[in-house]
């Protein structure tokens, strides 16, 4: 009986591992040969690790694969808050090249399995991850990327930023900075916000009006908060919230029109934690005068809704772009 038991228990470990089992195809963007095989042999390692780990309710166990520390690092993080699984057997997607020099691969299908999210929306669970590569066929980055269709709008639009090698590169960091507040990463942030870098967050408020000939007014008030305070206040938020997602929209890019290397990113965000969700306009001003270090001197968030019941958003022409700062006197 032991024996039949035991082998039952065998059965179902391989029939598990073989549920888990993804193979990835490139579809174009590389040459047969080395780089292919390797690109392919270790995309479909990690996410099969993935789906495994997520069966097996575990860890990743990450090292056999062929990826850097800073990439096990970073998925461990990731991982640590939010596990997810692959929901695709066979995945095949093009490889684009970077601006580093090495290779990309975007719109690897996941699904979200956070433990304390509560009722987590099917839209909400579903990622599209991007992961990178170096010349000998490393992963040396994972990350949650933007919807394939916002990213290709923004690459596919010269007007804003004629340079495509500056649209990919900027908005990799974009989503680096949107995949830093799922891994709860405060250390990238600390980086990447500029040390006299300002934060402005608007809030809705309500004048009431005793004559019934006269609406309710509604306004936004907006706090500043330099660096340090705001990471402060999101290092609490981070300890309270172990589920947090970001997701970007809507994605407008524009370069400054006297500053060189200086862009404006605004997105609709949507936010959602374990706690507490809401939806919003984020605008980015980021310095890239050091491609390597790329700063981000302003960061805004205005409220979509301006009222309770949803009917009323934010006119377009009130959402902060980067016509909406003065930079000729700053001396950055």
């Amino acid at each position: 009986m032991k024996k039949i038991f035991l082998t039952l228990v065998a059965g179902l470990a391989i029939v598990s591992s073989l549920h888990a089992q993804i193979q990835f195809k490139v579809a174009e963007g590389i040459d047969e040969g080395k780089m292919k095989d390797a690109i392919e042999h270790a995309m479909s390692g990690l996410l099969t690790e993935v789906n495994e780990a997520c069966a097996q309710h575990r860890d990743l166990a990450l090292n056999r694969l062929q990826m850097t520390n800073e990439a096990k690092f970073s998925i461990s993080m990731l991982w640590e808050n939010v596990p997810f699984e692959c929901i695709d057997p066979v995945v095949v997607e093009r490889v684009l090249r970077t601006p580093a020099g090495g290779y990309q691969v975007r719109s690897i299908p996941l699904m979200l399995q956070p433990s304390d999210a509560g009722d987590i929306s099917e839209d909400d669970a579903y990622q599209e991850a991007v992961v990178e590569f170096n010349a000998a066929g490393k992963i040396i980055s994972f990350y949650f990327g933007l919807k394939n269709n916002a990213w290709k709008d923004v690459m596919k639009s010269g007007s804003a930023v004629t340079d495509s090698r500056h649209r990919m590169m900027i908005l990799d960091y974009v989503e680096h900075f949107r995949t830093a507040y799922n891994q709860h990463d405060i250390n990238f942030l600390e980086q990447v916000f500029s040390d006299d870098a300002i934060i402005i967050t608007g809030k809705v408020t309500t004048t009431k009006k005793s004559d019934i000939h006269f609406a309710d007014q509604t306004k936004i008030e907006y706090v500043v908060q330099n660096k340090q305070q705001y990471l402060s206040r999101l290092k609490t938020v981070f300890a309270r919230n172990k589920y947090i997602n970001v997701e970007f929209s809507q994605i407008q890019v524009a370069s400054h029109p006297t500053r060189k290397d200086f862009y404006g990113v605004t997105v609709k965000q949507d936010y959602s934690s374990s706690t507490y969700s809401d939806e919003g306009y984020v605008f980015l001003l980021w310095d890239f005068r050091d491609e390597t270090h790329p700063q981000i001197h302003v960061r805004t968030w205005q409220p979509y809704w301006l009222d309770n019941n949803k009917t009323q958003t934010l006119p377009e022409d009130e959402v902060f772009d980067i016509s909406s700062f003065d930079l000729s006197s700053v001396d950055y």
